[in-house]
């Protein structure tokens, strides 16, 4: 039933989450619609099918339109938090105000708006985290865990809680957990209170029990134990026992969701990440036809498929899959879709329709994007240098180079082509008066990448020699370590690491290859070096494509500091009375109602005071 007065029915409400997950979105909003203006339950369920089917989409108007339906959802539970907290039933319309009668259902009723209240802030949270509005969404994941902490304390006092009712709240509050321990480390300042630290062993426990309850948030929480096993960075540790795990689950998905999308794109997912291309591939061509009755085409599965065709290195029907997508003005990636396209011209030997297609890339910047003015500036290099490595050193950034294994032959062959049209194969002598010119010490201590290299400015006759070669050696080095010829690959970092770095104008090859020549230390017993590697690399800040290694380096510090990278087994989870304590309270306690804007405000001036210093 969905009157405001009556128990919330879960067992309907599966039915319809159930839609949802199916791939039936447009089914799944009927549903919902109904009491969507007087339910909470139902308003955030609403909400929830525009914001998953926004993430198969990657469209902005379905971004948009989750955004608005979740902001809906908060004002409705807000409001029946307002009233239930009074003792008084939410009033529908120009009704007057009644008592409750039941306090046992009043409770349970404030309860689930409150979780609800608190599932949509990090829902619009996670939207803005991932669309470049991440103070915002900092702002939003913290506001989410003072809702739930309130939940969590109504719990103690009481006297029984639906079952499904605890476990959406111990999921509210494990994906908080979890989101602390990936958000960028510079956000996270905004996000912890007094005394509470990301534990993202506790966050995964709760999510854990979650996807075992088998109830309303188990599909969800076994998206996020898929985004943990194979999307996460894993630093130094083994990946197989995250693989395997992901394995069953997605088997186990989609026997109960046989046309759900996402849990064949995670078993992409999975495939590549077992060097099995050709698998992943017919799982992506399988997503897409189980999406082709959407109104707004899954222009994301699209593009996965072409990363899957330029990881076979066929690069024409990469192509194929990434023009029309250039084409798509509400597609989120689309100025880093037209660098991939250009590239694919490059392999394929077409300079002429590779250079007009860097040469429209800033047409297709989506404003609102801080990666977009990134490739803008990779696509004028390309143009500038004339791109040979320019597919290769993508396909490095998505990690999906290490996912090559069974054709890395053919790569390093394909590589060695690349070469052949610069200069990288040549070994340049480094003379004490060239390195006297350059003035720099990137390479010895590490620092800010703020300009080129005095050596480059100076020189303006100097070519695109060092950078051509340190493209060259990462990539290289990167193909060598993924087929385990790591004295080879080592000598790759190496010389970029210590010949190169204070004459290479482009900025992010000496950080990377330092992290990759750290990795390879570790993995062959050398971990004091290693760990002296990492921690130089962690000094270099201020270059291109710096927040995926950030997320790395802050993965493999973590498994440093622990002592057993491997050792997957869970610790004894955080008591949910152990995270009510640790919340704490503080002057700055966000609640709902409060001057939003003003808060956020002072946010953002902390994180640029921090940023200034």
């Amino acid at each position: 039933m969905a009157s405001s007065s009556a128990a919330v029915d879960y067992t309907e409400i599966k039915k319809g989450v159930h839609l949802i997950w199916n791939n039936k979105f447009d089914e799944a909003d009927q549903f919902f619609a109904e009491h969507r203006l007087t339910n909470p339950r139902y308003a955030l369920h609403y909400a929830e099918s525009r914001f998953m089917r926004s993430f198969i989409t990657a469209d902005v108007d379905d971004t948009k339109t989750a955004m608005e339906r979740l902001s809906e959802s908060r004002s409705l539970a807000e409001k029946h938090m307002s009233a239930l907290e009074k003792g008084m039933v939410p009033a529908q319309g120009q009704e007057q105000p009644q008592k409750f009668s039941d306090t046992s259902i009043l409770a349970a009723n404030l309860m689930d708006a409150r979780i609800c209240y608190g599932d949509a802030l990090y829902m619009t949270a996670i939207l803005q985290m991932t669309r470049d509005a991440k103070i915002k969404g900092a702002f939003n994941l913290r506001k989410s865990w003072k809702i739930f902490e309130k939940a969590l304390k109504q719990s103690k006092e009481m006297k029984t809680v639906d079952p499904e009712l605890m476990t959406c709240l111990k999921f509210g509050a494990g994906l908080f957990l979890f989101a602390l321990s990936i958000i960028p480390p510079k956000y996270l300042r905004l996000v912890e209170m007094a005394g509470f630290k990301a534990d993202k062993e506790a966050g995964l426990h709760y999510v854990k029990e979650c996807h075992n309850a088998n109830g309303i948030r188990e599909p969800f929480a076994t998206m996020v134990l898929l985004f943990n096993n194979l999307l996460l960075p894993r630093g130094v540790a083994d990946v197989a026992a995250y693989v395997a795990e992901a394995d069953m689950l997605i088997k186990k998905s989609l026997e109960k969701y046989p046309t759900g999308s996402l849990y064949h794109v995670m078993g992409s997912q999975c495939a590549r990440k077992q060097n099995d291309i050709e698998g992943g591939i017919k799982l992506m061509e399988v997503a897409l036809e189980n999406s082709s009755h959407f109104k707004q085409p899954p222009l994301i599965y699209r593009y996965e498929l072409a990363n899957c065709w330029c990881m076979k290195m066929e690069w024409s029907k990469a192509a194929d899959l990434y023009l029309p997508l250039t084409g798509a003005t509400t597609f989120q990636v689309r100025a880093l879709c037209g660098l991939q396209l250009a590239g694919t011209y490059m392999m394929m030997g077409d300079t002429k329709k590779a250079m007009d297609v860097y040469g429209k890339i800033p047409s297709y910047v989506n404003s609102k994007s801080n990666i977009d003015p990134m490739v803008v500036r990779q696509a004028k290099r390309y143009q500038s240098n004339g791109g040979h490595f320019a597919a290769f050193e993508l396909l490095f950034i998505r990690r999906d180079m290490a996912k090559m294994v069974s054709l890395m032959d053919q790569a390093i062959k394909a590589l060695d082509g690349c070469a052949m049209k610069t200069k990288a194969m040549e070994m340049r002598e480094i003379t004490p008066e060239m390195r006297k010119n350059s003035n720099s010490k990137l390479g010895k201590l590490g620092t800010s990448f703020k300009n080129l290299s005095p050596f480059a400015k100076k020189n303006k006759e100097v070519d695109n020699y060092f950078d051509d070669r340190a493209s060259y050696l990462l990539l290289r080095g990167a193909m060598l370590k993924a087929i385990n010829r790591m004295e080879e690959s080592s000598e790759c970092f190496r010389e970029v690491c210590d010949d190169l770095a204070d004459f290479v104008q482009e900025k992010f090859y000496v950080p990377y290859c330092l992290y990759e020549w750290a990795e390879n230390m570790y993995s062959t017993g050398r971990n004091k070096e290693a760990l002296a590697t990492f921690k130089r690399c962690a000094k270099i800040s201020g270059y291109d494509w710096e927040d995926p290694l950030r997320i790395r380096l802050r993965v493999t510090m973590d498994q440093l500091k622990k002592g057993d990278p491997n050792n997957t087994e869970t610790k004894t989870p955080i008591s949910l009375d152990q995270l009510i304590s640790q919340g704490g309270e503080r002057d700055d306690e966000v609640e709902p109602g409060s001057d939003d804007e003003e808060q956020l405000g002072k946010m953002e001036a902390n994180l640029k005071e921090e940023e200034d210093e």
